[in-house]
């Protein structure tokens, strides 16, 4: 493979900069040895660019363009929020950093590369929604100085950038404040911390705004959170005091909240989308808005159940939903997905769907443990329109057990994620560390299929089966399980995935089903040895999805049925008898399915701690040399397809083109713009910036100061 390089990154990524040269042709997109190299766009380090595509938008009617569009903009409106729950400062950050790319680049850099160093920061920036890694959560800084930022900042505040500032005296006091947030890597240096240092636990050593300054785990006992999905607890006057998300009623009965303004932009884009959606699907949009109101468990629990009783074309996950960031898992991450359904790739999601009650009755858990009548799910491939945080392959929703349990769930593949992620990153490692020429050849018969089949296995049946015990009177599992529900869920829903993997039912939908499953074991170990190269530094796991993966790994080889082969240097894992296996993978899954089912934190400790967290960085170094010998990206950041609105002449939307063509960098700074505008405001601005770079720069200006430094309301 030959990936484009920074120069490429810069050369296709920025807007027009304050000379206003003319733009830079589009960089050729390179051709991989895999299938789908159209997919990957550019390069910087181990961080690479895949694009989504979304062709299914054409076929979209009228209506449903519409509705995709305000929900894009609902999207786009609630990303500052996810922002500053990702660090106490990352909102004036993200504004310094875009009026200094679009206002403050420096034509005579070439020397200092500071251009090139903005381009690959933002980049990261954006990608990972802040200055962690998102997988990580461990901090980045940048290669360009505090000082190169200064000048940049100074030129942007003389060019009419949007800054919360007058004059270079409070430009220097506002750099000054945000340095150690940009420049020190000791300071806020883990997102979330499941491993906390000496003399700090789990809220004081993490760096995200789930819990003000000085709150602890000591300073929560007892105490009873009304709104646990959606507020921050911080302390007043020596007392804890919840902060609530909500935008507040219009009859003023519910008061604002924190985030108020941007939640009122999220909510006057479904408002517009409900001017278009069909019946029963603007009745479930009205209760999300009266939710984003209230903030009240109540009227989200609400809107859960009609979400489920609807399956729109056009759909959408908008919300505090996600719980990884939190070190306890109580509180939700602003999350905005946007989707539209794939009937091309729906077989294997129908078969699940279908067959649910059948998978469900033969799990290897205890039968009180198995779900007496399961409720068909909604089960779908998609295309992700936008998204935000970077997309998953897959989703199941939504988390809560007991709407869950009464309701059922949606589950979704993402088709167009998978598609880039298999082309530029996981087919190529499947490669790379198969053992022999047979493996390779299976895996590329069979490895794009199998990574579907699991991911299919993992949101349709993994996190939607099981039932818990009475003992735990209606209370979630993960009020017991704590910092370890997340960590156990995810192992719980790849178990799922692995034993099913061989049935006989999905004969179904290949002949070579038991290829296929294979395929997926295989696939499942290649996974485990490469997490560990995103982990840098250090011997530990902090994120949940991999402590579960590394925790499987571990059992199976200490069981015997995984066995660590190593030829000229290479660690392969292997499966010298897929039987064997499978019946480990069965062990392990009923043991964590009790574990949730009873509540038993001390049992799903154990586990964690002594097979899912540290692991040998010897073996990692070797993984990151293998992965970097083949050129493969440790970091993969997905480009979403741009709608541009067409409007009529009194600025209705009358259809949507997509556009594959924007660059990474220019997308998130056009997302930053739009969700700060009116549904009107939007739908003119995006049409100007579609049309012409310099009309960001000036949408931007337009914002003027008082956009770029948002207030919190009072709690």
């Amino acid at each position: 493979m030959k990936p484009l390089l920074l120069a490429a990154v810069l050369a296709a990524t920025p807007s027009t900069p304050p000379s206003s040269p003319p733009a830079p042709a589009q960089v050729a997109q390179p051709s991989l040895t895999v299938p789908g190299g159209k997919f990957l766009r550019a390069r910087s380090g181990n961080t690479a660019v895949a694009q989504m595509f979304a062709p299914g938008v054409a076929e979209l009617s009228a209506a449903e363009k519409r509705v995709a569009w305000s929900l894009t903009l609902a999207a786009h409106a609630g990303e500052d929020i996810a922002y500053d729950q990702l660090g106490w400062k990352l909102v004036p950050a993200k504004r310094l950093l875009e009026g200094a790319w679009l206002f403050g680049r420096d034509a005579k850099s070439a020397a200092s590369g500071f251009d090139a160093k903005l381009a690959e920061y933002l980049l990261r920036f954006y990608g990972h929604g802040g200055n962690h890694d998102s997988t990580t959560g461990q901090k980045f800084v940048p290669t360009f100085t505090a000082a190169e930022l200064s000048a940049a900042a100074a030129r942007a505040l003389t060019a009419g950038a949007p800054y919360p500032v007058k004059d270079e005296a409070a430009l220097k006091a506002w750099l000054e404040d945000l340095g150690p947030t940009l420049f020190d890597a000791a300071f806020e240096p883990q997102l979330t911390s499941k491993a906390p240092p000496p003399g700090q636990d789990l809220l004081t050593a993490s760096s995200n705004t789930a819990y003000g300054p000085g709150v602890t785990l000591k300073d929560l006992a007892g105490f009873q959170e009304k709104y646990p999905l959606n507020s921050r607890v911080v302390k007043e006057n020596g007392k804890l005091v919840e902060q609530v998300f909500r935008a507040g009623t219009p009859d003023g009965k519910v008061k604002p909240g924190l985030y108020a303004k941007e939640l009122s932009r999220v909510i006057a884009h479904l408002q517009e989308a409900m001017k278009s959606a069909e019946p029963a699907h603007k009745a479930a949009l009205g209760k999300l808005v009266r939710y984003f109101q209230t903030g009240s468990p109540r009227d989200w629990d609400a809107y859960n159940i009609a979400w489920l009783k609807v399956d729109p074309k056009v759909d959408a996950n908008l919300g505090f939903i996600e719980t990884y960031v939190d070190p306890r898992g109580h509180k939700g991450q602003w999350e905005g997905l946007i989707n539209y359904r794939d009937a091309k790739e729906n077989q294997i999601m129908e078969l699940m769907g279908r067959k649910a009650q059948y998978f469900e009755d033969r799990l290897p858990w205890p039968e009180k443990y198995r779900r007496k009548k399961v409720a068909p799910p909604v089960a779908k491939a998609i295309n992700l329109i936008t998204s935000y945080p970077q997309p998953p392959a897959g989703i199941n929703l939504p988390n809560e057990q007991h709407v869950r349990e009464k309701y059922g769930s949606k589950s979704v593949m993402v088709t167009n994620v998978m598609d880039a992620a298999a082309a530029v990153t996981r087919l190529p490692l499947a490669l790379e560390f198969s053992r022999t020429p047979q493996d390779r050849e299976q895996a590329q018969k069979h490895s794009v299929t199998a990574r579907k089949w699991r991911v299919a296995f993992h949101e349709v049946l993994g996190h939607a089966s099981g039932q818990v015990d009475a003992k735990l009177k209606g209370k979630a599992p993960s009020s017991f399980l704590k910092e370890y529900d997340n960590t156990l869920e995810e192992a719980r829903a790849d178990l799922v995935a692995l034993w099913h993997a061989f049935d006989p039912a999905l004969a179904e939908l290949s002949p070579d089903h038991d290829a296929i499953a294979k395929q997926m074991y295989r696939d499942f170990l290649v996974e485990g040895l490469t997490n560990l190269r995103r982990v840098e530094t250090g011997n530990a796991f902090e994120e949940d999805h991999q402590r579960g993966h590394h925790m499987t790994v571990t059992f199976l080889e200490e069981k015997g049925v995984v066995k660590p082969v190593v030829e000229d240097g290479r660690t392969y894992l292997t499966v010298p008898d897929y039987a064997k296996m499978r019946e480990a993978v069965g062990e392990l899954l009923s043991r964590l399915m009790v574990i949730k089912a009873t509540g038993d934190y001390e049992g799903i400790r154990a586990l964690v701690q002594q097979k899912g967290i540290h692991f040998d960085p010897k073996l990692r170094d070797e993984v990151a040399r293998r992965v970097k010998a083949v050129d493969v990206p440790t970091v993969l950041l997905l480009n979403s397809p741009r709608l541009v609105p067409v409007l009529d002449a009194k600025g209705n939307v009358v259809d949507l083109k997509e556009d594959a063509t924007q660059a990474f960098v220019d997308q998130h700074l056009e997302r930053s713009l739009l969700g700060r505008l009116s549904p009107l405001e939007a739908r003119a601005a995006a049409v100007k910036v579609a049309a012409s770079p310099d009309a960001l720069r000036e949408a931007f200006r337009a914002l003027g100061a008082e956009a770029a430094s948002p207030k919190k309301p009072a709690p």
